[in-house]
């Protein structure tokens, strides 16, 4: 233990980083996060989705990013959304308690964020840049600089969230590959209330596009593509004036603005990086991708990456993971990366594209395609990252390698309603889907927690007894059969790197 001064170092206290960091010190882990920053600054992002709701229920902080939202706004809730800039996408008939998009701004997320790494004993060292590292068999030195000068830490992993401009990556010597900006859009934080009744608004029109949203009470985003500008360098500075030229050929109005909290531009350019692994050393977020920010998931889809790598770091860390887990970072959030990747260019075809073909395709695409059901929820469950299909074993339930949908618990030996509350602790769920069996007593140190639950009528649970889930919500066994005929020893002594002969049960089919 003395070979090292923290079990994981973070660079980047962004979304990404400081998700790995609270999931990592949840799990036992010492963490360090290090931030170039002096704190947060402004908001590219401006909304929280319903998948990423459910990552901060199932560890116990929601309420208080609801109840910040609620503070900031009248209404903070959008139950509608947008694909290739088209309305609505309805969140109404997703599989989630959360049946909207949360409008709140990417600022506000990181500060709560914040709190919640340090309550879980993690560090966050402002003024402080990794600059570089070495790594060997057994850990990570990492080189940074703060106000005192050069120094290094020593941990056994590191985590590279610090942006598209990656020092981890770099000196990781993986390759950044992809296209660059051709196209801009802008957004314009305004000092004034919605003008517009709905807290989404959006429209196309030969002259661009526009979107109209409340960051909170008093600050209003105006986003634009204007199809007259949208080929100047994102680096060209935009002044007020300029923008509400702009304003005024897309949305119409300038809507009276005379003061600004930023105006931004934003781009196409679309890369990502060669692997997101190299040895101890990983990858999340920006620091992987970059994209044009298509529907507003981007801040999200970075969030479930980093869910899904910061409980696994935490196992490895404290010698409870199987040599194959961190190996599952990249197979299984690769190919989710890829998929948005590939939505967003489709998206990009259709947004940016303003001739009279495109606006007849938009207009085909919002009153003849959007509104069929299964299309529109497909492209939601897409959106919010619900459709998330982790590669799974031949042969298995259709459930196993997804997300369980919160499901109300019946019995328990802990305490919770919910199996959102049940996962507070980040541990394994062995789950009864069909009542009259006895919960079976799990051996001690054994990091499982068993209750039986309703499943209510839903399809992805038709014909099963029983399901494993792990500390991430997805399903990582699943059986026809109900605990009083079956338990997954062999599962669960897999993923929770137990000896062979280690007792898993103390007796099984006892009721609690």
């Amino acid at each position: 233990m003395s070979e090292f001064d923290v079990d994981i170092v973070i660079a980047g206290a962004g979304p990404s980083g400081l998700i790995v960091g609270s999931e990592a010190a949840v799990g036992g882990a010492r963490v360090v996060i290090l931030e170039k920053r002096d704190g947060p600054t402004w908001s590219r992002a401006g909304t929280v989705g319903p998948r990423v709701l459910e990552i901060l229920e199932s560890r116990g902080i929601v309420d208080r990013i609801l109840k910040r939202a609620n503070e900031l706004h009248t209404d903070p809730h959008s139950r509608k959304g947008i694909w290739a800039g088209i309305r609505p996408i309805h969140y109404d008939h997703i599989d989630s308690k959360y049946h909207y998009v949360l409008m709140f701004a990417q600022k506000e997320l990181e500060k709560l964020l914040a709190e919640w790494v340090e309550e879980n004993g993690g560090e966050i060292r402002l003024h402080s840049e990794v600059t570089g590292f070495t790594q060997d068999e057994d850990g990570v030195t990492v080189r940074y600089t703060d106000p005192e000068g050069e120094k290094t830490i020593r941990a056994r992993y590191l985590v590279g969230a610090d942006g598209s401009k990656s020092s981890v990556r770099t000196a990781a010597g993986i390759a950044w590959e992809g296209t660059p900006a051709h196209r801009v859009a802008v957004n314009v934080d305004a000092l004034i209330d919605n003008p517009h009744e709905d807290n989404l608004t959006v429209g196309s029109n030969p002259n661009g596009w526009a979107m109209t949203y409340p960051l909170r009470d008093g600050v209003t985003r105006f986003a634009y593509i204007d199809a007259l500008t949208t080929g100047d360098s994102p680096d060209q500075p935009l002044g007020l004036e300029e923008a509400k030229a702009a304003l005024r050929r897309v949305h119409g109005s300038d809507y009276g603005i005379t003061e600004v909290d930023a105006i931004n531009r934003f781009h196409d350019a679309l890369y990502m990086a060669e692997r997101v692994r190299d040895g101890r050393v990983f990858l999340v977020g920006e620091s992987v991708r970059v994209h044009y920010p298509a529907s507003g998931v981007g801040m999200n889809f970075a969030i479930q990456d980093a869910f899904n790598l910061g409980w696994k770091l935490a196992a490895a860390a404290i010698d409870r993971a199987p040599e194959w887990l961190l190996d599952s970072f990249a197979s299984e959030r690769v190919p989710e990366i890829n998929k948005l990747l590939d939505d967003v260019r489709r998206q990009l075809a259709i947004q940016f594209n303003f001739d009279e073909e495109h606006q007849a395709l938009k207009a085909f695409l919002e009153n003849e395609v959007l509104p069929s059901a299964e299309v529109n929820q497909k492209i939601a469950e897409n959106l919010t990252g619900l459709s998330a299909a982790y590669p799974a074993q031949a042969g298995s339930a259709w459930i196993v390698g997804r997300r369980l949908a919160d499901l109300p618990v019946l019995e328990s030996r802990r305490d919770g309603d919910s199996v959102m509350d049940l996962l507070i602790n980040q541990e394994f769920l062995l789950l009864d889907l069909v009542g009259g069996v006895g919960l079976p007593v799990v051996a001690d140190g054994v990091r499982v927690v068993t209750a039986s639950v309703d499943p209510g009528d839903r399809a992805s649970l038709a014909g099963l007894a029983s399901v494993l889930v792990r500390p991430d919500g997805h399903v990582a066994w699943a059986s026809e059969r109900s605990l009083a005929e079956t338990l997954p020893e062999a599962e669960i002594r897999e993923w929770l790197n137990l000896a062979a002969d280690a007792p898993v049960f103390v007796k099984a089919g006892v009721s609690a």
